[in-house]
């Protein structure tokens, strides 16, 4: 893995980019061995056990419960974050829909804000 990870970076490096490792994350799925260290350079790559891509949660063991439990509480939080508008009487009921699927079912339907 180290090695393939070393020519990814040389051949990189011939177009002029690079990995910026701190950026660099790295999740094993079924790996039942100790957890192997990979290197960027001088620098270790961090191992973790799930991570976030294009706003989908990425899990080791590929179910999608983590993804629906984060959809479901962004959710929760774009609805508690218009409390305020929720309680108003001035606001009709429909602006409260449309503002109700625009930010809270967007959420929970594909994901971040």
């Amino acid at each position: 893995m180290q090695s393939l990870l070393n020519t990814l970076s040389r051949n990189l490096r011939m177009f002029g980019m690079r990995f910026a490792p701190a950026k660099c994350k790295m999740m094993l799925q079924d790996w039942t061995t100790s957890t192997p260290s990979l290197k960027i350079g001088s620098e270790v790559v961090e191992h973790v056990d799930r991570f976030t891509y294009l706003g989908s949660t990425i899990s080791p063991n590929g179910l999608i419960s983590d993804e629906i439990s984060a959809r479901i509480q962004g959710a929760r939080f774009a609805f508690v974050s218009l409390r305020r508008l929720w309680r108003r009487r001035d606001v009709r009921l429909s602006t409260k829909g449309r503002v109700y699927c625009s930010s809270v079912r967007s959420v929970l339907l594909y994901g971040q804000l």
